[in-house]
């Protein structure tokens, strides 16, 4: 925990420097043996972005998905943003549901190409219609996206999907979460149903995956 700290609370780092200091370490296992969640993955990937198209992970970012889907809610996020109608995130203290406490001593900054955004449902929701309808991605693509490793906990390519029973109905469920700043966000794609659900919350004191579980059934028992 104390490596996280520094590597998101202290400073803003250039991200060539947080990833020599970061993520250049030796390998801790084969790659395909096993499935560790970290952020420098994305991280890397955003820098190899930039190298590819010679422009920050923000132009290229706007260029190929934001201002093509028209994401107008949607955009990079830098610590001393001004964002008209931004939430504030919340952590609750002690671990009481009653009492909270807005995180300061973060740099999203530091998080790139691994999270530092912000968005809402609308857009999110745009998205997820431009993956599914192969309207940013080739359907060959996608379905590469969606096939999910049981050996390694069900990872695909930035989704978690797997066969899933919702009350009496099964489907094919493809997951995405996300965590910062006090904020929640679930985001779930019923692959064989062209049905999606997005849930953001802004503490950390909600269970959205409980949460999604009732939506889902009592959406699906009543069509």
């Amino acid at each position: 925990m104390k490596v996280i700290a520094e590597a998101y609370n202290t400073t803003i780092w250039p991200v060539d420097t947080f990833i020599n200091k970061y993520c250049s370490e030796k390998l801790i296992s084969r790659p395909g043996e096993k499935f560790d969640y970290n952020n420098g993955d994305y991280i890397i990937l955003g820098r190899i972005i930039e190298k590819i198209y010679g422009k920050s992970f923000q132009e290229v970012l706007n260029e190929q998905i934001l201002i093509p889907l028209k994401m107008h809610n949607t955009n990079y996020l830098h610590h001393e943003d001004i964002i008209e109608s931004i939430d504030e995130g919340y952590f609750n203290k002690d671990l009481c549901i009653t009492k909270f406490y807005t995180p300061t001593n973060y740099y999203i900054d530091n998080y790139f190409s691994a999270g530092a955004m912000y968005s809402n449902a609308n857009d999110l929701l745009i998205f997820d219609n431009a993956i599914f309808k192969h309207r940013i991605l080739k359907k060959a693509t996608v379905d590469l996206m969606l096939t999910g490793n049981p050996n390694l906990g069900d990872v695909a390519f930035g989704f978690w999907v797997y066969e899933k029973k919702i009350g009496n109905i099964n489907t094919i469920f493809a997951e995405r979460q996300g965590y910062g700043y006090g904020h929640n966000s679930n985001w779930v794609h019923l692959v064989d149903k062209g049905i999606t659900l997005i849930l953001l919350s802004n503490t950390n004191t909600v269970n959205l995956n409980k949460m999604r579980e009732k939506v889902l059934e009592a959406y699906l028992s009543h069509n």
